[in-house]
């Protein structure tokens, strides 16, 4: 008995708490893939949809309203990618305190566990 709580222990301060770390780390992953954040970095500053159009061979003023357009359709698309960092921001936030939280739950559990049965024994003991 004493060899299986013995066992249950090493495991769960040793493999048990490596797959804890390899299952928060998936989580964040998941959510920078959930967030496409790769392609937000990459494509921040292009345009919105790639929606771009050319000026070659048009008249000075018609270049420039498609520069205006041009110009646009870029800030437009880095104030949806900005919103969408925000977005992805803030969840990050609230998933590494749950994570934090869900880690310290982890260490301190077993101790936890033990303090509670000599509680209930206390207890039952009156």
């Amino acid at each position: 008995m004493i060899s299986l709580v013995l066992d249950y222990f090493i495991w769960w301060y040793s493999a048990g708490f490596l797959r804890l770390l390899k299952y928060l780390k998936a989580f964040i992953l998941i959510l920078a893939d959930m967030f496409s954040v790769q392609v937000l970095v990459t494509t921040f500053f292009q345009p919105w949809k790639r929606d771009i159009t050319s000026t070659r061979g048009l008249s000075l003023d018609r270049r420039f309203q498609i520069w205006l357009f041009n110009s646009i359709s870029r800030f437009f698309g880095m104030f949806i990618k900005g919103i969408t960092f925000l977005v992805f921001f803030i969840c990050f936030f609230n998933l590494l305190v749950c994570e934090i939280i869900i880690f310290f739950i982890w260490f301190f559990f077993p101790a936890l566990v033990i303090a509670a049965i000599f509680w209930i024994l206390k207890i039952l003991s009156f």
